[in-house]
């Protein structure tokens, strides 16, 4: 489902201003009240800040004694401009102290790569907070903030969240640059393992479909990796693809997407999943995508913004659908649809989906599997496969955190 909100590094508008004020010099400056300033900076957030889950605006305007003080932190500087440049319009004199994240006397290297096969990302920056998605080895993430053994990063699908520092290897903008232009392998199989050395005796880490691992050598139907902490091993050759041969092109189509899906059947559910170690539903249809070259949006209700939209009802399938259609379900009120539940489509009125472990489910009430809580609660489809690429739909090599 994910569809909570980061209330922590979200949207904070805050404006104790109430009574006028006088500079030191005894000018006197123009009224600014509680009231002048709160739609205003209400509407910056939302133009800036749209999704709680993919941006932090934390800003406070408040009064000092005479002194007006504007703090808090972004992660976004258009967002800051657009707050400091209403305040100069207006001939507002305040103290500038609302940070933009990464902070860089704070952070000295802005990007990192995840280290562990899966790195679960959480809520807050304890190991009892709620797991809200994870990253897979070789993820790029920027770094934002430091706070004791913890980092909130941000993934290449936008999304927020703190993880344990030792599962991130840090990087310079130089060492990431580097990365960026390396020869990398994208692992396919299932599960598996990386070994220190050809005889597979001994391991070093275990690995997951998606993991992204830099090539040093090919010989005997095996290839040299190195890790992002410089660890290097082998894995089986016939379980990797280059990287750069993830291309939508060659793996985005209905077969594929179909078999990847279903190669995952009967893995359990496990809330903030996104990986063959246990999905949620919206990262079930997220890792099946993603392993076929397309970065997804992170929950199904972002997801469900994304792709074309075919207007249709769940009387006129099957003849309408596509396999690899993604379907969504969940709740419309006044008029307003809130998807919390996505499968995808993979032919004969069924979808596959994660509820309870990755299983497939019909929407013909004459089937064994029918799902009459799906047929009741449907909202609509998004197609993927066709699709204009942009935000919360793009291909792997085209991010500009890959490549």
């Amino acid at each position: 489902m994910k569809l909570k909100i980061k209330i922590n590094i979200g949207f904070k508008l805050l404006i104790a201003v109430s009574v006028c004020f006088i500079l030191a010099s005894g000018c006197k400056q123009k009224p600014v009240a509680y009231n002048n300033y709160k739609s205003e900076l209400d509407s910056l957030g939302i133009v800036y800040v749209p999704d709680l889950r993919e941006g932090i605006f934390d800003v406070e305007l408040s009064l000092n004694g005479s002194d007006m003080i504007l703090k808090g932190e972004t992660n976004i500087p258009e967002a800051k401009g657009a707050i400091t440049g209403l305040l100069k319009k207006d001939g507002v004199n305040f103290t500038d102290s609302l940070k933009v994240l990464p902070d860089t006397s704070e952070i000295k290297e802005p990007w990192g790569l995840v280290n562990v096969s899966v790195c679960n990302i959480r809520f807050i920056s304890s190991y009892d907070a709620e797991m809200v998605s994870q990253a897979l080895m070789g993820t790029p993430v920027k770094i934002l903030k430091r706070e004791g053994g913890w980092l909130l990063i941000q993934t290449p699908d936008m999304y927020l969240g703190w993880v344990d520092s030792e599962a991130i290897e840090t990087k310079s903008v130089s060492e990431y640059n580097i990365w960026k232009s390396s020869s990398r392998l994208f692992y396919t199989g299932k599960t598996g393992d990386i070994y220190s050395d050809p005889s597979g005796l001994k391991v070093i880490s275990d690995i997951v479909a998606g993991c992204i691992i830099e090539i040093t050598g090919n010989k005997k139907g095996l290839y040299e990796v190195k890790l992002p902490d410089g660890r290097e091993g082998f894995i089986p050759a016939d379980k990797a693809i280059l990287l750069d041969q993830l291309a939508v092109g060659t793996y985005l189509n209905s077969k594929n997407l179909v078999s990847t899906a279903e190669s995952f059947m009967g893995i359990p559910y496990l809330w903030g999943g996104t990986s063959s170690k246990g999905f949620d539903c919206s990262g079930f249809v997220k890792t099946i995508y993603f392993l076929n070259g397309i970065i997804l949006d992170r929950d199904a209700s972002q997801q469900f913004q994304n792709g074309m939209r075919l207007r249709m009802r769940r009387e006129s399938f099957p003849d309408s659908l596509k396999k690899g259609d993604l379907l969504f379900f969940g709740s419309s009120r006044r008029g307003r649809s809130r998807a919390t539940h996505v499968g995808m489509y993979i032919g004969d009125t069924e979808f596959i989906n994660c509820s309870g472990m990755v299983r497939i489910n019909s929407l013909d009430s004459t089937r064994a599997n029918f799902s009459r809580i799906r047929r009741d609660s449907f909202l609509g489809v998004r197609r993927i496969i066709g699709a204009k690429y942009g935000k919360g739909l793009q291909p792997v090599l085209d991010h500009s955190w890959y490549k």
